[in-house]
């Protein structure tokens, strides 16, 4: 097929788009998928437009589409949907929400707003998305209503179903979540509008307790696992599922003693154990969720090996493994690391009900118990430990001084739950 191509003097607003690059005036081959498009500038405005992909694929034919589709947008007063998903900055509600989720999933087109979030992250945001669009659905055809047609009433119709549907953290979390989704279409599509949740009233928050674990409750818990039975009753039908793991108490042992999220957890691997040249022994792994947050490679965390963790290391086969590429937890793994994460949050809340716990704890208190033992220790330098406090990014295979320092004091001084802590 021939290569379409513009005259020296072309209508004003045709270009040459690609369907399979989805760029205008392309530079690449798929000469099969070109199409002659026009764009035109929404008089009284600073960036809007509305674009049409030509059917014909002879200039001339093109030039008469495009004076045709000029001439209907004057006469409905630039008030007709025109629904490119493709390019341009005019989308329909559910088009708005398609661009937004390509965003999130880091398929821009400009390297420069890529986004890196965790796939968790974003079907987050989306569902809240989603939500919105289903309120509006009640009553607007989401396929046709322009994205800049939201009005107040249907904010004011989605915070009533929020506030119905959710606790004031999640609802605050909602709310902001669908600010976001329209700060996108501005910021980064630049769609003319003014941000319809730019103002609503937050819902207070109380402080939340920090529900810690005590000796005694993580014993029985440990207990709970070789005694209660395995076996839990999933929905209505009876079904029965066995939580029961192998590695179950050897992973709660180590979300205690390390207090590390999840999936730094289960992927350590016995290389990422070092020693400084005192002798102190450590971990060194990616600190995944603040090189995600700021798109960044590069920046780990130090977790001190005191003498409880470092006994349960032994137990594990620290001086076989050592130095070995093996996984520390469920070394021979045939599941993903997300199964074995899902195993572990689900199994403790299983066996902590099995051991008549009534408190409302759950997996990630054991990191909460990590951090509150270790204040007691380190004080204004638990930051340091445990990534709240404002990072360097090191170089490889060296730490900062002042980080060393600390996680040395740390593999000495720290003690889950106090002195004498065996589990």
């Amino acid at each position: 097929m021939n290569k379409l191509v513009l005259p020296k003097n072309k209508y004003k607003g045709i270009k040459i788009y690609c369907k399979e690059c989805k760029v205008d005036n392309p530079k690449c081959k798929h000469f099969e998928r070109f199409s002659y498009k026009v764009r035109v500038h929404v008089p009284g405005t600073q960036r809007s437009v509305k674009s049409k992909i030509l059917k014909s694929k002879v200039y001339s034919e093109a030039v008469i589409e495009a004076i045709n589709f000029e001439k209907h947008l004057k006469e409905t007063n630039y008030q007709t949907i025109v629904v490119d998903s493709t390019q341009g900055n005019d989308y329909s509600v559910v088009d708005s929400v398609i661009k937004y989720n390509h965003y999130l999933n880091g398929d821009s087109e400009y390297a420069q707003f890529k986004k890196n979030i965790t796939d968790e992250h974003r079907k987050e945001l989306i569902r809240f998305c989603k939500y919105f669009v289903k309120t509006l659905k009640k009553n607007k055809n989401i396929e046709t209503t322009r994205i800049i047609d939201v009005s107040r009433q249907d904010v004011s119709n989605f915070y009533t179903w929020a506030e119905n549907h959710y606790s004031p953290k999640t609802f605050n979390k909602c709310m902001n979540g669908v600010k976001g989704f329209f700060d996108f279409l501005i910021d980064i599509e630049e769609i003319e509008m003014k941000n319809p949740f730019r103002k609503y009233s937050r819902k207070q928050v109380g402080k939340s307790n920090i529900d810690t674990v005590t000796r005694e409750e993580f014993s029985a818990i440990l207990k709970a696992v070789d005694t209660y039975s395995p076996f839990m009753v999933l929905g209505g039908r009876g079904e029965r599922k066995n939580m029961f793991k192998s590695y179950l108490k050897d992973g709660f042992r180590l979300f205690l003693l390390t207090g590390g999220r999840r999936e730094e957890i289960v992927d350590l691997r016995w290389s990422d154990i070092y020693v400084s040249v005192s002798g102190v022994k450590f971990f060194r792994i990616q600190n995944l969720k603040v090189e995600r947050s700021r798109n960044i490679d590069g920046l780990y965390k130090y977790i001190p090996i005191n003498s409880d963790l470092f006994d349960l290391l032994v137990e594990m086969g620290y001086d076989e493994k050592k130095q070995s590429e093996n996984y520390i937890l469920l070394p021979d793994r045939k599941v993903q690391s997300k199964t074995i994460m899902d195993a572990l949050s689900k199994s403790f809340t299983h066996y902590k009900n099995g051991a008549g716990i009534k408190k409302d704890i759950s997996l990630k208190s054991l990191r909460k118990t990590y951090i509150s033992w270790v204040h007691q220790v380190m004080q204004k330098e638990t930051g340091l430990l445990t990534s709240h406090s404002t990072e360097k990014v090191l170089e490889s295979y060296y730490i900062d001084p002042q980080i060393l320092s600390v996680v040395e004091k740390g593999a000495i001084e720290i003690k889950i739950f106090g002195n004498d802590s065996s589990l």
